[in-house]
């Protein structure tokens, strides 16, 4: 619940919408440096496919790294204070999945008879017992693996209820299924691609997850257990009684990456506020080479890219004019999002503006596109987050449409409770775990996500234009306002 102030204070101090001093005319007039013409440029080079699809820690992403860099430098943006150079750079633990399973005697082969599910640090079993949740002893006072039938499709929901009856000593999970092609065809990308996380990051161990063809276990157990392969219904189960036993090897490479957040600052006008940020940040990095074919990601997530480079055109159009906005603006273009959100991760981490400072997020996340909902119509944008934790930041940003582009606030994935989850998918989302008001502009998924085929012919660069000038004019209000964005507790 919003806490209640004084009336004294409200009057003295009144809300951000209300107390703001910048002119509406300089945002308008800086705004048209955000040209179509110009994000059509640069994304023509970052969505090329020189870039490789720009891979956290690969050539393609230090490449785009090297041309973000010089746009600020072209444009005379600043350092962040507290940095020597535009980069800061962090490393992460690239895991490449795959290994062995032995049940009993029997070799299981990767991909043909099983996939491992959490392949994010290597797995070391030996000679571990195997039991169903009926036969785990009592009091088990040994390592164990837990062996499970799989019901139907849904995995989540029955690992949620696995997990609920879980001991302490399980150290892995094996699920049992009859529909083991289907699944992975489901999965594929998931479970059998390379994945990275922060090589200084406190992660939680969590017990690893094997999905087993059930025809692959034929022979390695006893016909008591012949309901795990879906060929009869379980017997009557003896507590301690073990099925065999497991040995696991798995995701045996790991190599350690250098990946870079590339940071722009334009320093604020007012000697007190210019203390305060407002950031906007938008990822660089997509998926890189698979099979041989680049993935360009011209919208994932190109267009938010090139956004923020023009906007920080912008920014700096109006420093260079004396019309500096009074707080300061850190442009934040961030790596590692394709693999976890890593790059903004690291940032709140070990942020160089310190994140009390820091009062509002504005991410930007594939802009260029129309989704179904919307195909016959560009002049709309998804809102997400905008009253999550700040009815302010929600006002400021209607505030900004209204007055300056007139595009269609589109708040159908706002909501926690969304079924596609977008509010946790991308960068914003760590600074919102920071209690800093945050906005995820987005224009939806399309047939071309995460597809080789997300190329730069496909987008449309005045819908990119209008968002960029959006969130523009909605940080210059936050930038120029008396009050920061109230938090709503």
């Amino acid at each position: 619940m919003k806490k209640l102030l004084p009336l004294s204070v409200l009057l003295l101090t009144g809300c951000v919408c209300a107390q703001n001093t910048e002119k509406p005319d300089l945002a308008k007039k800086y705004a048209t440096y955000i040209d179509s013409s110009d994000l059509r440029k640069h994304l023509t080079v970052l969505a090329s496919d020189e870039y490789e699809g720009r891979e956290t820690g690969k050539k393609g992403q230090e490449m785009a790294a090297t041309y973000i860099q010089q746009s600020f430098k072209e444009d005379g943006c600043s350092y962040v204070p507290g940095m020597s150079e535009f980069q800061q750079t962090f490393e992460v633990i690239e895991t490449t999945p795959g290994g062995t399973v032995l049940f009993g005697k029997k070799e299981l082969v990767f991909k043909t008879d099983f996939v491992y599910m959490s392949a994010k640090r290597k797995v070391d079993l030996s000679q571990l017992p195997v039991y169903t949740l009926a036969s785990v002893p009592a009091d088990p006072t040994a390592d164990f693996v837990l062996i499970h039938p799989l019901k139907g499709m849904d995995i989540r929901a029955e690992l949620d209820e696995i997990r609920k009856n879980q001991s302490k000593k399980t150290k892995a999970i094996v699920l049992v299924t009859n529909n083991y092609k289907d699944l992975y065809d489901y999965m594929e990308h998931n479970v059998t691609t390379k994945t990275m996380r922060l090589k200084d990051a406190a992660t939680k161990e969590e017990v690893p997850v094997i999905l087993v063809r059930a025809e692959s276990l034929a022979g390695t157990m006893s016909k008591k257990y012949a309901y795990l392969l879906g060929k009869g219904e379980q017997k009557k189960v003896k507590k301690g009684k073990a099925l065999g036993l497991l040995t696991a090897q798995l995701n045996t490479e790991e190599a350690v990456l250098k990946s870079s957040n590339v940071l722009a600052y334009i320093p604020g006008s007012d000697p007190i506020l210019a203390k305060e940020v407002v950031v906007l940040t938008a990822h660089y990095d997509h998926i890189g080479i698979d099979k041989g074919v680049v993935y360009n990601g011209a919208d994932d997530d190109g267009t938010g890219t090139v956004a923020l480079l023009e906007i920080a055109e912008a920014f700096m159009a109006a420093k260079r004019d004396g019309n500096a906005p009074r707080r300061s603006i850190l442009i934040m273009t961030v790596s590692g999002e394709e693999k976890g959100l890593l790059g903004s991760s690291y940032y709140v981490n070990h942020p160089i503006v310190p994140l009390e400072k820091t009062i509002a997020d504005l991410n930007i996340d594939m802009i260029g596109r129309n989704d179904i909902a919307h195909e016959k119509e560009s002049d709309y944008v998804y809102i997400i987050g905008s009253n999550m934790l700040s009815t302010d930041l929600h006002n400021v940003n209607e505030k900004a449409n209204e007055r300056y582009t007139q595009l269609k606030l589109d708040y159908k994935f706002n909501s926690k409770e969304d079924p596609n989850q977008f509010y946790y998918r991308s960068d914003h989302y760590n600074f919102a775990k920071n209690n800093i008001p945050s906005i995820f502009y987005f224009s939806g998924v399309h047939e071309d996500y995460h597809q080789p085929t997300d190329d730069i012919e496909k987008i449309n660069f005045t819908k990119v234009e209008k968002v960029a000038r959006l969130v523009f004019s909605t940080a210059w209000l936050l930038a120029n306002g008396n009050q920061r964005p109230a938090l709503d507790y």
